[in-house]
Protein backbone atom coordinates (compact mmCIF):
# COMPACT_ATOMS: atom_id res chain seq x y z
CA UNK A 1 0.00 0.00 0.00
CA UNK A 2 1.26 3.65 -0.74
CA UNK A 3 -0.53 6.81 0.62
CA UNK A 4 -0.09 9.52 -1.12
CA UNK A 5 -0.97 13.19 -2.11
CA UNK A 6 -3.70 13.16 -4.48
CA UNK A 7 -2.58 14.02 -8.07
CA UNK A 8 -5.63 15.08 -9.99
CA UNK A 9 -4.05 13.67 -13.52
CA UNK A 10 -3.17 10.47 -12.14
CA UNK A 11 -5.70 9.60 -9.70
CA UNK A 12 -9.60 9.04 -10.26
CA UNK A 13 -11.55 12.27 -8.83
CA UNK A 14 -14.49 10.34 -8.83
CA UNK A 15 -13.42 7.15 -7.24
CA UNK A 16 -12.23 9.63 -4.79
CA UNK A 17 -15.29 11.18 -4.06
CA UNK A 18 -17.15 8.13 -3.88
CA UNK A 19 -15.25 6.81 -1.21
CA UNK A 20 -15.62 10.32 0.74
CA UNK A 21 -19.61 10.29 0.07
CA UNK A 22 -18.88 6.90 2.15
CA UNK A 23 -17.76 9.07 5.33
CA UNK A 24 -21.09 10.37 5.98
CA UNK A 25 -23.65 8.96 4.06
CA UNK A 26 -26.53 9.99 6.54
CA UNK A 27 -25.87 13.57 5.41
CA UNK A 28 -24.45 13.68 2.07
CA UNK A 29 -27.86 11.39 1.32
CA UNK A 30 -29.81 14.22 3.55
CA UNK A 31 -28.82 17.26 1.17
CA UNK A 32 -28.40 15.18 -1.79
CA UNK A 33 -30.71 12.04 -2.12
CA UNK A 34 -27.88 9.31 -2.96
CA UNK A 35 -24.52 8.49 -3.69
CA UNK A 36 -24.26 8.83 -7.45
CA UNK A 37 -25.77 12.66 -7.11
CA UNK A 38 -23.49 13.28 -3.76
CA UNK A 39 -20.70 11.75 -5.33
CA UNK A 40 -21.02 14.24 -8.65
CA UNK A 41 -20.83 17.56 -6.79
CA UNK A 42 -18.16 16.03 -4.11
CA UNK A 43 -15.93 15.10 -7.02
CA UNK A 44 -16.09 18.77 -8.81
CA UNK A 45 -14.74 20.08 -5.20
CA UNK A 46 -12.27 17.74 -5.21
CA UNK A 47 -10.62 18.47 -8.82
CA UNK A 48 -11.11 22.62 -8.15
CA UNK A 49 -9.41 22.91 -5.25
CA UNK A 50 -8.80 25.74 -2.45
CA UNK A 51 -11.85 23.93 -0.56
CA UNK A 52 -12.16 21.84 2.00
CA UNK A 53 -12.50 19.04 -0.27
CA UNK A 54 -9.72 19.81 -2.62
CA UNK A 55 -7.50 17.91 -3.65
CA UNK A 56 -4.33 19.72 -1.79
CA UNK A 57 -6.24 18.70 1.12
CA UNK A 58 -5.98 15.01 -0.12
CA UNK A 59 -4.19 11.56 0.31
CA UNK A 60 -5.02 8.55 -1.45
CA UNK A 61 -3.92 5.15 -0.08
CA UNK A 62 -3.42 3.03 -3.21
CA UNK A 63 -2.22 -0.32 -4.27
CA UNK A 64 0.75 -0.97 -6.92
CA UNK A 65 -1.62 -0.64 -9.72
CA UNK A 66 -3.18 2.65 -8.94
CA UNK A 67 -6.32 1.42 -7.41
CA UNK A 68 -7.63 3.68 -4.70
CA UNK A 69 -8.38 1.94 -1.29
CA UNK A 70 -9.00 4.74 0.81
CA UNK A 71 -8.95 8.48 1.44
CA UNK A 72 -7.63 11.41 4.00
CA UNK A 73 -8.94 14.84 3.96
CA UNK A 74 -7.24 16.61 6.79
CA UNK A 75 -7.26 20.84 7.31
CA UNK A 76 -4.94 22.55 10.35
CA UNK A 77 -6.16 24.99 12.56
CA UNK A 78 -6.24 28.72 12.09
CA UNK A 79 -7.73 30.81 10.19
CA UNK A 80 -9.59 29.95 6.55
CA UNK A 81 -9.71 31.48 3.84
CA UNK A 82 -14.00 31.42 3.67
CA UNK A 83 -14.84 34.10 0.54
CA UNK A 84 -12.27 32.28 -1.32
CA UNK A 85 -14.42 28.83 -0.43
CA UNK A 86 -17.67 30.42 -1.14
CA UNK A 87 -16.05 31.86 -4.97
CA UNK A 88 -14.67 27.62 -5.77
CA UNK A 89 -18.33 26.44 -4.34
CA UNK A 90 -20.43 29.17 -6.49
CA UNK A 91 -18.14 28.61 -9.40
CA UNK A 92 -18.31 24.75 -9.83
CA UNK A 93 -21.52 24.41 -8.21
CA UNK A 94 -25.14 25.74 -9.00
CA UNK A 95 -26.75 28.24 -6.33
CA UNK A 96 -28.73 25.55 -4.75
CA UNK A 97 -25.86 22.81 -4.63
CA UNK A 98 -23.81 25.49 -3.13
CA UNK A 99 -26.15 26.48 -0.79
CA UNK A 100 -26.73 22.88 0.72
CA UNK A 101 -22.40 22.69 0.82
CA UNK A 102 -22.57 26.20 3.14
CA UNK A 103 -25.70 24.52 5.64
CA UNK A 104 -23.31 21.19 5.94
CA UNK A 105 -20.16 23.67 7.08
CA UNK A 106 -22.32 25.55 9.04
CA UNK A 107 -23.72 21.81 10.64
CA UNK A 108 -20.24 20.87 10.76
CA UNK A 109 -18.68 23.82 12.51
CA UNK A 110 -21.79 23.91 15.66
CA UNK A 111 -20.39 20.41 16.53
CA UNK A 112 -17.14 19.81 15.39
CA UNK A 113 -14.26 19.70 17.10
CA UNK A 114 -12.47 22.79 18.11
CA UNK A 115 -8.87 23.68 16.35
CA UNK A 116 -6.01 25.81 18.00
CA UNK A 117 -3.17 27.10 15.54
CA UNK A 118 -1.04 24.03 15.94
CA UNK A 119 -3.89 21.22 15.37
CA UNK A 120 -3.67 18.88 12.31
CA UNK A 121 -7.78 17.89 11.55
CA UNK A 122 -8.42 14.39 10.34
CA UNK A 123 -11.66 15.77 8.33
CA UNK A 124 -12.23 12.75 6.52
CA UNK A 125 -11.09 9.36 6.82
CA UNK A 126 -12.38 6.84 4.80
CA UNK A 127 -11.83 3.42 3.30
CA UNK A 128 -13.63 1.67 -0.19
CA UNK A 129 -16.20 -0.03 0.66
CA UNK A 130 -14.48 -3.30 -1.42
CA UNK A 131 -11.63 -2.64 0.88
CA UNK A 132 -12.26 -2.66 4.51
CA UNK A 133 -11.01 -4.84 7.30
CA UNK A 134 -7.92 -5.01 5.84
CA UNK A 135 -6.20 -2.78 7.83
CA UNK A 136 -6.30 0.36 5.19
CA UNK A 137 -7.78 2.59 8.10
CA UNK A 138 -4.82 2.00 10.72
CA UNK A 139 -2.57 3.19 7.70
CA UNK A 140 -4.15 5.80 7.24
CA UNK A 141 -4.64 7.15 10.93
CA UNK A 142 -0.46 6.04 11.29
CA UNK A 143 0.43 8.10 7.75
CA UNK A 144 -1.78 10.61 8.92
CA UNK A 145 0.27 11.33 12.33
CA UNK A 146 3.13 11.15 10.41
CA UNK A 147 2.64 14.05 8.39
CA UNK A 148 1.00 16.42 10.93
CA UNK A 149 4.46 15.58 12.93
CA UNK A 150 6.10 16.42 9.86
CA UNK A 151 4.03 19.64 9.80
CA UNK A 152 4.84 20.56 13.20
CA UNK A 153 1.75 19.71 14.83
CA UNK A 154 1.05 19.42 18.65
CA UNK A 155 -2.15 17.50 18.75
CA UNK A 156 -4.12 15.07 15.77
CA UNK A 157 -7.68 15.49 15.98
CA UNK A 158 -10.46 14.11 14.83
CA UNK A 159 -14.75 13.38 15.42
CA UNK A 160 -16.83 10.32 15.48
CA UNK A 161 -20.37 9.95 15.47
CA UNK A 162 -21.61 8.66 19.12
CA UNK A 163 -23.49 6.08 17.59
CA UNK A 164 -20.49 4.13 16.15
CA UNK A 165 -19.10 2.56 19.43
CA UNK A 166 -16.72 0.11 16.83
CA UNK A 167 -15.03 3.35 15.54
CA UNK A 168 -14.73 4.83 18.89
CA UNK A 169 -13.12 1.43 20.66
CA UNK A 170 -10.68 1.64 16.73
CA UNK A 171 -9.78 4.98 17.69
CA UNK A 172 -9.20 4.03 21.21
CA UNK A 173 -6.82 1.72 20.41
CA UNK A 174 -4.93 3.79 18.21
CA UNK A 175 -4.02 6.03 21.35
CA UNK A 176 -6.86 8.58 20.54
CA UNK A 177 -8.81 9.75 24.17
CA UNK A 178 -12.13 11.84 24.43
CA UNK A 179 -11.63 15.52 25.17
CA UNK A 180 -15.63 16.57 24.59
CA UNK A 181 -18.72 15.77 23.36
CA UNK A 182 -21.37 17.85 21.17
CA UNK A 183 -24.98 17.08 20.15
CA UNK A 184 -27.41 18.74 17.95
CA UNK A 185 -30.92 17.98 16.38
CA UNK A 186 -32.67 19.65 13.64
CA UNK A 187 -35.85 19.18 12.03
CA UNK A 188 -35.68 15.84 13.01
CA UNK A 189 -32.26 15.61 12.04
CA UNK A 190 -29.82 14.44 14.90
CA UNK A 191 -26.00 13.94 15.19
CA UNK A 192 -23.52 13.85 18.49
CA UNK A 193 -20.25 13.20 17.87
CA UNK A 194 -16.99 12.36 20.13
CA UNK A 195 -14.25 14.55 20.01
CA UNK A 196 -11.17 13.05 20.16
CA UNK A 197 -7.20 13.72 20.27
CA UNK A 198 -3.67 12.33 19.80
CA UNK A 199 -1.36 14.28 21.71
CA UNK A 200 2.48 13.99 21.10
Amino acid sequence: MQFQKMDRHRHDSGKVAAIIYEADVDTFNFFFGNKSKASEKIAKLVNAGDNDLGYQQTYVVTTGEKEILGVMVYSTGGKEDKIRQLKVLFKNLNVVDSFKFIMIEILDNIFLSDLEGDDFYFAIIAVDEDSRGKGIGSFIIEEGIKLAREKGCKRVVLDVDMENEGALRFYKRLGFKKFNQKNISLFGWEKGVHNMEYLF
